[in-house]
């Protein structure tokens, strides 16, 4: 059901224990379902991280979602999940819930290299700089010209980004970036033992709390050890009222948010247009005048008028006057 169907986070929050889920694309809700002190929670971290990185995990613990600030000046970085594994790799993972109209890319390259610059020790040598990662979860489509499957002409949802020369030679691999588009998932939902890891979470994090996906998540669950324990930890903070309630007031602000953006791109096309039409009815008018001026300046150069008077009367400069 959509947020506007209750009257009030009250009776929103009621839906703690009737069976229904939290929606995973929330940030309080997607923060709970990684971070819970429970086997399930940890598991499905793992099995995202793994994914995610590509490569298998032994260790990892969460750690401090803000990066640490060097000087008055500098620009603050607060992670929503933020963890390190494997003797030293670490990984930033965020949840965007919708397109707020700012460049991510730029956004992402800069929280990866804070994140590298926090576990680069002073002192350290340069063969110590940690690989780190920045995963985020985007529940829209940022790139819209992105690459395909073999057999399809759909995009994919997963984009890896890292430093490579223009004919992809790596560099050091050291600053990755992945982007997760959820709604590109959806052609991926008859394909799921074919499917990569990430791709079948992209389609859980997309679907989980659909009821209408039922039968799809059931499948990804049964298929997935990892999965399974995403589909308990969702289960388990779902009985919660208070992220209930933290969803509703998530959910309310990023509407109202998504409303105002909205509003300003309606009032910035409007203005626009209102500018054309504007800018079209003065150029007219001055190209109307400037067709009057050549017409009145031929008239007087034929009439033997000195170009200077000409000027004068029709504004026109000495090299449009001896053009006619």
């Amino acid at each position: 059901m959509d947020i506007t169907d209750f009257k009030d986070e009250e009776e929103y929050s009621m839906q703690a224990g009737s069976g229904a889920l939290l929606n995973p694309r929330v940030d309080s809700t997607f923060k709970a379902l990684f971070t819970q002190p429970t086997e399930e929670s940890r598991g499905a971290l793992k099995s995202f991280l793994e994914a995610a990185t590509e490569q298998k995990i032994k260790t990892w613990k969460l750690t401090a979602n803000d990066a640490p600030v060097e000087f008055g000046g500098q620009r603050g970085v607060s992670y929503d999940i933020a963890c390190e594994f494997d003797n030293g790799l670490s990984a930033d993972i965020e949840m965007q819930a919708f397109n707020q109209k700012y460049d991510y890319g730029k956004r992402a390259e800069y929280q990866v290299a804070r994140l590298e610059t926090t576990y680069l020790k002073k002192g350290a040598s340069w063969e110590q700089a940690p690989k780190v990662y920045q995963i985020t979860v985007l529940d829209f489509i940022y790139e819209s010209k992105s690459d395909v499957t073999k057999d399809s002409s759909s995009p994919l949802p997963i984009s890896r980004y890292a430093m490579r020369t223009k004919d992809g030679k790596e560099l050091t691999n050291s600053l990755n970036i992945i982007f997760i588009e959820l709604p590109k998932a959806l052609a991926l939902e008859t394909s799921l033992d074919k499917n990569t890891a990430l791709e079948n979470w992209a389609i859980f994090l997309k679907d989980a709390d659909n009821p209408d996906k039922k039968n799809v998540i059931t499948k990804l669950t049964e298929k997935e050890a990892g999965l399974m324990k995403a589909q308990k930890s969702l289960s388990a903070i779902s009985i919660n009222r208070d992220l209930w309630i933290a969803q509703y007031r998530q959910e309310m602000f990023d509407r109202d948010r998504r409303s105002g953006l909205e509003a300003a791109e309606k009032e910035g096309r409007l203005e626009g247009r209102l500018e054309g039409r504007l800018e079209g009815r003065l150029e007219g008018r001055l190209e109307g005048r400037t067709e009057k001026a050549k017409e009145t300046a031929l008239i007087l150069k034929q009439s033997g008028i000195d170009i200077a008077l000409i000027k004068k009367a029709t504004g026109l400069t000495t090299e449009e006057i001896k053009s006619l």
